[in-house]
């Protein structure tokens, strides 16, 4: 975002432009990326500022290296990358978070529109004869006063609602006050060499921010499609696969492993009568209690339909005791009750996951059969009601 100086005097250019290319460089490479797996319109703008910001400081750096002749239209032409990229990016990065609304949408074109009809009159004929062609593309207060203008808006259009509040909202600042420090050395205090090695540092430091932001809401977007693979949709707990094989991990432990296994009573009667919604909201319901109950001790999950499982590291009591605390509060604080079945195991006791659940469904299923709304215990189950079970070899 350095503005290119007709005087020549470029101090530090070379180094802020290598160091500002490559964290470009690294951001392009991670929308492309993003881009590439999910072609998400803010993946596109994200793009293509990156791609605006980047070409800018390329022809920095190269002017700064002597690989290109130094001209005024650089300047120009810097200033309108410069605008246009600050304003993509800002709404690329907004659209990491929200969908764009008609609203922002006539606000991001507007912005555009507006840069373009500033850089336009810029490039005005000076009727009065005063300005010369050189003077026209190095002067242009106007957009200089725009690209002022624009970080302070952005804070106040985007800064509450974006999810890392005070990176989005530093790096802004960072931006502002490079602007700052670029208007300061062309029109208040030219030749002083303090401002614009400042404005390189505040650039670079806007980068970083920037960088960061991104970075972090990409491992959040990773997180969060990770998290839905592993999960079901309606009631956020753990699915069957993902279930299946930390207890799987958890028998291989140290630890006793209990089982919890529990189904809804007269679920299809509750769909029936009070309609699916209703009973999605109360499947939800008895999930959150199955969660808390379990909370540090185990895990819970969604085996199918309103079969709903857990499993807790401990003791078999504490098994016992979370089962009991979740049937009695699903009676008090819902429509419904749960019939519940579980199974303990010792430590090395060689029973497969796919054995346990087998022995904490059938004792579920005793549950249901003698009157539901009640617990049974796998070991207390009558012989001939008791599964035959493979042992792991």
């Amino acid at each position: 975002m350095p503005i290119f100086d007709p005087s020549g005097r470029m101090p530090g250019l070379l180094l802020s432009s290598s160091v500002s290319v490559v964290v470009l460089g690294l951001m392009l490479f991670m929308a492309f990326r993003l881009h590439a797996g999910n072609r998400k319109r803010a993946y596109r703008n994200l793009l293509v500022a990156l791609g605006f910001m980047l070409t800018h400081h390329s022809v920095q750096w190269a002017l700064s290296a002597g690989l290109l002749p130094k001209a005024a239209v650089w300047a120009f032409a810097g200033k309108l990358l410069q605008s246009f990229a600050f304003i993509v990016v800002n709404f690329a990065v907004f659209e990491l978070y929200y969908r764009r609304r008609p609203r922002t949408r006539l606000w991001f074109f507007g912005l555009l529109a507006l840069g373009a009809c500033i850089a336009a009159g810029d490039l005005a004929p000076d009727i009065a004869g005063r300005a010369s062609w050189t003077e026209r593309l190095t002067s242009t207060p106007v957009m200089d006063g725009y690209l002022l203008l624009l970080s302070p808006l952005f804070m106040l259009m985007f800064g509450p609602h974006i999810g890392q509040r005070r990176k989005y909202m530093l790096g802004l600042a960072a931006a502002f006050f490079a602007q700052l420090c670029v208007l300061a050395d062309q029109y208040w205090a030219p030749g002083t060499g303090v401002y614009s090695p400042l404005a390189e540092i505040l650039h670079i430091v806007y980068y970083v921010l920037l960088f960061m932001l991104l970075f972090e809401r990409v491992v959040e977007l990773l997180m969060s499609a990770y998290r839905s693979s592993i999960t079901d949709g309606l009631t956020n707990l753990y699915n069957r696969r993902y279930f299946n094989g930390q207890l799987d991990r958890a028998l291989r432990s140290s630890k006793p492993v209990g089982v919890i296994f529990c189904d809804i009573d007269n679920f299809k009667r509750l769909n029936d009568t009070h309609g699916h919604h209703r009973a999605d909201g109360v499947l939800k319901q008895v999930a959150a209690i199955l969660t808390e109950e379990t909370q540090g001790i185990g895990l819970a999950g969604r085996y199918g339909g309103e079969e709903l499982v857990a499993f807790v590291a401990g003791p078999a009591l504490t098994a016992v005791q979370a089962a009991e605390a979740i049937r009695s509060r699903t009676e008090k604080e819902s429509l419904v009750t749960l019939s519940i079945g579980i199974c303990a195991v010792p430590p090395g006791s060689g029973v497969s996951a796919e054995d346990l659940m087998k022995r904490a469904d059938q004792a579920m299923y005793h549950s249901k059969t003698t009157g539901k709304n009640r617990v049974t215990d796998f070991s207390e189950l009558p012989l001939e009601d008791k599964p035959q079970v493979r042992l792991k070899r």
